[in-house]
Formats: structure tokens, C-alpha cells, sequence
């Protein structure tokens, strides 16, 4: 398949030289703290060396069972703990370099995304930008889990590069089979469900590969996936707070589903509109799109059998980065719909504008018992929630009901949702971040430690000047301005150009 605009059409010099900068630039502000396994990983990390046990034993301690679920990230964690204390950073620091390593992972996907759709399907870099866009900015995706602390972005960048080995006429090459098999094996060290969408959509390599492609393939999984297992047999350690998550009846599992694809709420399509384009995917892709489809239905049905997953997850956070194998076809289906409805691109900066304050504001995170609940209620929709919050702390609303477990809460509007962006968390901390009330029923030991680094950092940006809020939220706007800027562009080159549209061969 080839996708491209037609040749020897003109590109202004800024679009093809800088749009994926602008692409990197558009959440590079995201995320700025540690939060979530990321936060519960780094404090094993500290805890083991204060711990004088083995590695091996201390895994097998009760609180280290996370580190057998998560063993490649617990390494990438130690690594580079250890390697910034050479520099005797304070722990401050150590955090904000963890950070920032969970954002190069994402900003990485985005950037290997973007060259594949301009290098390998030979899209132009105007169709390039928009399926971009409308993928990664224009939907719960990159924003809310790959710039959180969760090692979801570290799948996305190992997603990006699979599709450089598995896609139609780039499988036929040579010593494709082994880069295949790293990428799948890091994507199962990661989160071991991934084997379900490796097995599910292996025929989309098996088809197209020649037989010693496919045993070089088979071999390096092979070995890989026994050191993975040796090293997991090695730390065993039953993780008895799995065993306490229970699981759903017959009847459940198929209602969880649905909610996880249906719901107009939380479900996937929902909260990643880019989805519905799908539909205008051209006939020969339609085998690869539903090999996919399946694989992802896979990984769904198999979160559907635990009783924690509800479906009342947006977005289905832990099926995100398998979505990212859907980019050749979207932008196939991109493609076919701009050319017949060209005015349907001004779509981009709409759903742009409406899921901004979602990468702005994060749903709270605190336990069922520590706020009185007020009855029962309905999960909103992600942009719904956001902009309600954006609104009350705008117009300086002093209580805010909010949907949470299933039952509503009120709380303070400055505490019902921290920001994300790293600038608006700055200013969220100089004038005061949590209240007291609501540290004193949600902040555990560590987050009280923050709170304290969180004042010194306020203290020492007010003594350099820096400490007035207004300058950090415009810093935060940046992305937000970037994201609209490039989408206006994008619609201005697909409706004004009078050059070919492209075509999908």
C-alpha cells in the first residue's frame, strides 16, 4: 500500500522541514510528576535499598510482588535512580528525571508514528499531521496515559516501531523477523497480556514473511521470552493481591465488554473519536483491519474477566497502545474522507479544542471512605468532566460535585483535580496546591513529602522572581496553542490546495 500526495506537488519549506517538531512540541509539556505504579515502582526501588536483602528476596517480600508485574520497568526505575545518584541529586530531582523519561517514550512514539506515515506509506506531511493529530491530540490517548507516570508510554514508542517490521511490503525485507521478535518480547516484559495481541495478529507477519524470516522470528522470541520467564520463576513471589481482585460471571464479562467498546462514556471509540474514520478504511486494507481489530478485542475480553475492570476506565487506558497498530489504516481511511469531503478537516481543531483541558486536569484519585458520598450517579465522558472542572476554577466556584466510584462527591474546585501539564502543576504549587482538609483525608506519608518539597520548590521560585502563576499557566498554554495552530493549518491545507488529492493504491 502507498499513500502519498501527488508528485511534485509543492510543500511550503516550514511544513516539511519543522511539522514533526511542532508534533513533539504539542504535549512536551505534559506530565511533570510520578505518579500512580510509576510512584508505588520507585518507592520499591528506594525501599530495597534501605532494605540490605537480596534483590531476589526482596521481590519475594509482600509489598514486592509489583516488581515480578512489572520487572523490565522496575529495571529502567533502578537504572536510572542509580545513575542520577552519582550526581548526588536531591529526590526531587531523581522524580522529575523519571519524568522526563516517561515523556521522551511517548514524545519518541509520536515522532517514529510520524515517520513512518511520511517515509513508509509516503503520506504527504500535511495527511501525515493530521492523522497525527487526530490520533494523539485529538482524544484521551497520549495526553492522559502516556504522560502520567504509566508505563503505557513506554508501550506506545515499542507500538510506533513495530510497524516498521509488520506492515505490508516492509515484512518482505531482510533480518525483519528479529527486530519483530525484540519489539514483541519488550512489549510482553512490559505487560504480559500483550502475548494475547502478539499471538491474535501474528498472521499479519506470518503471511507476508519468508520462511527463514519467520524462523529468525521464532528463535530470538524463543530465547527472549525464556530469560524473561527464568527471571520471573527466579523473583516468584504469588501475588496474593491479585488473588483478592476476584473475577466476573459469564453474564459480567459480556456486559464489562460492552461498556469497554459501547459506552458512550468511558468507551474506547468515545474517548478516541479518530476511531470512527475507520469506517472509510479502503477494501484492501479490510483483512489487516480486522486481524487487528481482533487482537485488540482480545486484550479487552481478557481485562473483562476481572471484577476491578468495569469498564468505567476511560478510554481503556491499558488497550491504548495497541490502538497504535490502526495507524496505517487510519490514515488510509484519513485520506479516502478528505479527498471526497475535504471540509470534514475542520473536524481536527474542533475535537482539539475539546479534549485540551482533558490533558489538563486529571480525574482525583482518593479512597471510596474518605469523603462522605452523596448518593449514586453516572460516569461522564472525559471532556465533559474536564471542562466542568476548567469552568469551576475559572469562575472561582467555591464546591464542585464530582462522579467518582459510581457515587457523587463534593469537594473544593482547587482539589478535585490536580493539573498535568508540568508548568500548571507549578502554578497549581505557588498558590498553595491541596487544601488542608483534603491532604489531611487523602495524603499519605509520601505524598506529604511531596506537599513539603512542593513548598520548597515555591519558595525558591519566588526568590528568583519566578514565582507568579499566571507566568507558569502561560508556559502550559504553549501545547494548547501549538495543537490548535498546526490543526487550523492542516485544515487550511486540505480545503484551499488545488493540487491532486491523494490516492490510495
Amino acid at each position: 500500500m502507498a499513500v502519498g500526495e501527488a508528485p511534485g506537488a509543492r510543500v511550503s519549506a516550514l511544513p516539511t522541514r519543522y511539522c514533526w517538531l511542532l508534533l513533539l512540541l504539542t504535549p512536551l509539556l505534559a506530565g511533570g510528576a510520578v505518579v500512580g505504579d510509576e510512584a508505588l515502582l520507585l518507592t520499591l526501588v528506594h525501599g530495597f535499598d534501605a532494605s540490605g536483602l537480596t534483590f531476589a528476596d526482596y521481590a519475594r517480600e509482600p509489598g514486592g510482588w509489583y516488581i515480578f508485574h512489572h520487572t523490565l520497568w522496575y529495571g529502567i526505575l533502578y537504572a536510572t535512580t542509580h545513575v542520577v545518584d552519582l550526581l548526588h541529586a536531591s529526590p526531587l530531582l531523581v522524580e522529575a528525571i523519571v519524568s522526563c523519561e516517561t515523556v521522551a517514550a511517548a514524545l519518541a512514539g509520536i515522532a517514529l508514528c510520524y515517520v513512518f506515515l511520511v517515509r513508509r506509506l509516503q503520506l504527504g506531511p500535511t495527511r501525515s499531521a493530521a492523522t497525527v493529530l487526530v490520533y494523539f491530540a485529538g482524544g484521551y490517548g497520549v495526553y492522559t496515559f502516556c504522560m502520567g507516570g504509566q508505563a503505557e508510554s513506554y508501550m506506545v514508542l515499542i507500538m510506533a516501531a513495530r510497524l516498521f517490521f509488520v506492515e505490508p511490503g516492509i515484512v518482505n525485507s531482510k533480518s525483519q523477523g528479529w527486530k519483530l521478535a525484540v519489539a514483541d518480547s519488550l512489549l510482553v516484559a512490559f505487560k504480559a497480556y500483550s502475548v494475547l495481541f502478539v499471538v491474535l495478529t501474528l498472521p499479519l507477519f506470518w503471511g507476508r514473511a519468508s520462511r527463514t524470516e519467520r524462523l529468525r522470528y521464532l528463535g530470538v522470541l524463543g530465547i527472549l521470552m525464556l530469560l524473561l520467564a527464568a527471571v520471573k520463576i527466579w523473583i516468584w513471589n504469588p501475588p496474593t493481591a491479585y488473588l483478592g481482585l476476584g473475577f466476573s460471571n459469564t453474564p459480567q464479562i459480556f456486559l464489562n465488554l460492552a461498556e469497554e467498546i459501547g459506552s458512550p462514556w468511558t468507551g474506547l471509540p468515545f474517548c478516541l473519536p479518530a476511531l470512527f474514520v475507520l469506517f472509510w478504511s479502503p477494501k484492501t486494507l479490510r483483512k489487516d483491519l480486522a486481524i487487528k481489530v481482533v487482537g485488540l478485542l482480545g486484550c479487552m475480553a481478557f481485562f473483562s474477566r476481572y471484577a476491578f475492570f468495569d469498564g468505567n476506565t476511560p478510554g481503556g487506558r491499558y488497550i491504548f497502545p495497541f490502538t497504535v497498530s490502526l495507524l496505517p489504516e487510519l490514515a488510509a481511511a484519513i485520506s479516502v474522507l478528505f479527498s471526497r469531503h475535504p471540509r470534514t478537516s475542520w473536524l481536527i481543531p474542533v475535537v482539539i479544542v475539546l479534549f485540551l483541558p482533558v490533558c489538563i486536569f486529571g480525574f482525583p484519585f482518593f479512597s471510596r471512605h474518605a469523603f462522605p458520598a452523596r448518593g449514586p450517579c453516572q460516569q461522564v465522558h472525559p471532556v465533559l468532566y474536564s471542562w466542568k472542572v476548567a469552568i469551576a476554577k475559572i469562575s472561582h466556584q467555591s464546591n464542585i460535585q464530582i462522579c467518582y466510584y459510581g457515587e457523587n462527591f463534593v469537594l473544593p474546585a482547587r482539589d478535585v483535580a490536580s493539573p498535568r501539564l508540568g508548568p500548571w502543576r507549578v502554578a497549581y504549587l505557588l498558590e498553595g496546591g491541596h487544601s488542608a482538609y483534603y491532604r489531611e483525608a487523602t495524603h499519605d506519608q509520601v505524598q506529604r513529602q511531596h506537599d513539603l518539597w512542593g513548598t520548597e520548590l515555591s519558595q525558591r521560585l519566588a526568590s528568583m522572581g519566578l514565582g507568579n502563576p499566571y507566568l507558569w499557566r502561560g508556559l502550559g498554554l504553549i501545547p494548547a496553542i501549538l495543537a490548535f495552530w498546526l490543526s487550523i493549518w492542516v485544515a487550511l491545507r486540505i480545503n484551499t490546495s488545488d493540487r491532486p488529492m491523494p490516492q490510495v493504491r
